[in-house]
């Protein structure tokens, strides 16, 4: 982007991991695996990013008769400055055909304060990420001059992406690079676990964008110089992983359907509710695909997905370790599970798998998650606990953790949090078994669980601390207060001395 100053650094990287339903479903989790592919290689569905630092005017209809399908444009900067020719600028190119979003240059006061000022913005325009041919909103974190903008961290990110993820109800995208996050926010990169991430890297040839925070990116940068038919001058160009078919769908666009120009001035008022809330895992706008959309899983993949299969696995019978990784005994085990219940045989998870090991029926769609909590009496079976999560759209319990025997109420409350949190992604490091503190409202009675805070648990830690009422410590651990779905809540912030920091919380 032409901003103030060109991007810096290269990157590269490969790794394996899948996404849960929401955000573009599989192909924009930012999850996938990373090949030493050129750009050519993603060329199907292309797409570019404009500012007032283009020539204008812009012949959009041009570009999108060349096959260009979507565009990012520049909206504001810091707390203060509005591109004077966005509000032109995205209502032509909606108009033209393109998929467009709004994205905001992240620079100099409070994540709030730019939060506040980019959605007044580009809500004045007529944007409200619900619109056809809307994608999700962008922030973009990049140096200024070689410089860190002044005041950045982890925590006024967090508070950034959480001020727009309310304000529209979707996760926003996130502009970065590896070399960004490692001198700028010191490698804490847990407030981006729930966004896809648009990296650059130029002149790469064979090499991608480098993984950030083990994850990769689902929208590549790959030159500031490209050439687009209807833009004078050079242009920074865009490749997106998936397919045009899943683009559409982030964008609210149907079979057959353009995207609609954005009326000015209709959007709703800044601080107006955020409407359904994210999804699970990368996250989930309006329209996107409900919690029945799951991800295909197959030899090879990896992440809290691969654990979610074989914890269900598992408790249906199945002899698989929890370990993450898609391997030969997971196949097996899928193949095993599969033949035993009618299904074609072919080892890979998909629908119709995920649908029997979560509830045993024959629908294309898993039962959704009870609404109402559950009578706090009430004892769930392991199986029983994973299936209502994985219902819900949060991650299976990692390692040793069990859940056998733990109340109703506390699964409620937990999938309460993911809601109230608009889909933060969740990961359950404790529950049920041996090795805890024992008492009355202890994790053997069922009434705590322990979510993991590094990585992707950043986005629960900065909901939590800037949401819930905080009271008296804990001795030396942090504590929060707070209610959901009539269910009341403690959360500590617990540091033990042999490491391990996690949030301990108490559903009551």
């Amino acid at each position: 982007m032409r901003i103030i100053s060109k991007k810096t650094g290269a990157q590269a990287g490969a790794m394996v991991a899948v996404a849960a339903a929401g955000f573009g479903l599989i192909s924009f989790s930012g999850d996938e695996q990373a090949q030493a592919n050129s750009p050519a290689a993603y060329a199907a569905v292309k797409g570019f990013d404009t500012s007032h630092h283009n020539a204008h005017p812009i012949q959009w209809s041009a570009a999108a008769g060349a096959g260009y399908s979507f565009v990012f444009q520049k909206a504001t900067q810091g707390t203060g400055y509005r591109d004077p020719r966005f509000a032109g600028d995205i209502a032509g190119a909606s108009r033209a055909g393109l998929m467009a979003a709004p994205y905001h240059f992240y620079d100099a006061g409070s994540g709030v304060a730019q939060a506040d000022h980019f959605v007044r913005t580009v809500r004045a325009a007529g944007f409200d990420g619900k619109r056809a041919g809307q994608l999700p909103p962008v922030v973009d974190l990049e140096k200024i001059r070689g410089r860190c903008p002044a005041g950045v961290n982890s925590t006024q990110v967090g508070a950034f992406l959480s001020k727009v993820r309310q304000a529209f109800g979707v996760n926003p995208i996130v502009y970065t690079s590896k070399d960004f996050t490692d001198t700028c926010l010191r490698g804490n990169v847990g407030a981006l676990a729930n966004s896809p991430l648009w990296q650059p890297r130029y002149g790469s040839g064979t090499r991608e964008p480098a993984p950030i925070g083990g994850r990769y990116w689902s929208i590549w940068q790959h030159s500031e110089n490209g050439s687009v038919p209807g833009l004078r001058g050079k242009v920074d160009v865009n490749v997106y992983r998936g397919t045009l078919t899943q683009l559409r769908r982030l964008a609210h666009l149907g079979v057959g359907q353009a995207p609609t120009a954005p009326a000015a001035g209709t959007g709703t008022p800044t601080g107006a509710g955020a409407g359904s809330g994210a999804g699970a895992g990368s996250g989930a706008g309006t329209s996107a695909p409900s919690a029945a959309s799951w991800p295909l899983l197959k030899n090879g993949a990896r992440g809290v997905n691969v654990t979610t299969a074989q914890h269900l696995l598992a408790a249906a019978g199945q002899s698989v370790t929890a370990d993450g990784a898609f391997g030969p005994a997971t196949r097996n085990a899928v193949t095993a599970f599969q033949r035993s219940h009618g299904l074609s045989a072919d080892g890979v998870v998909g629908p119709n798998t995920w649908n029997k090991l979560v509830n045993g029926t024959k629908t294309t769609t898993p039962a959704p998650a009870p609404t109402t909590p559950a009578p706090s009496s009430g004892r769930l079976t392991h199986r029983q606990a994973v299936a209502q999560l994985a219902a819900a759209g949060i991650k299976a319990p990692v390692g040793r953790t069990s859940l056998g025997g733990v109340r109703a109420r506390t699964i409620q409350g937990v999938i309460a949090l993911k809601k109230a949190s608009h889909g933060c992604t969740i990961v359950i490091t404790g529950g049920t078994e041996s090795g805890h503190n024992a008492g009355p409202r202890s994790h053997a009675a069922g009434y705590k669980l322990d979510l993991r805070t590094r990585n992707e648990g950043g986005c629960v830690t900065n909901w939590i601390k800037t949401t819930q009422r905080k009271g008296a410590p804990r001795g030396k651990d942090a504590r929060w207060y707070g209610t959901l779905a009539g269910i009341s809540a403690e959360y500590v912030y617990e540091v033990p001395r042999s490491g391990g920091v996690h949030w301990d919380i108490t559903f009551n």
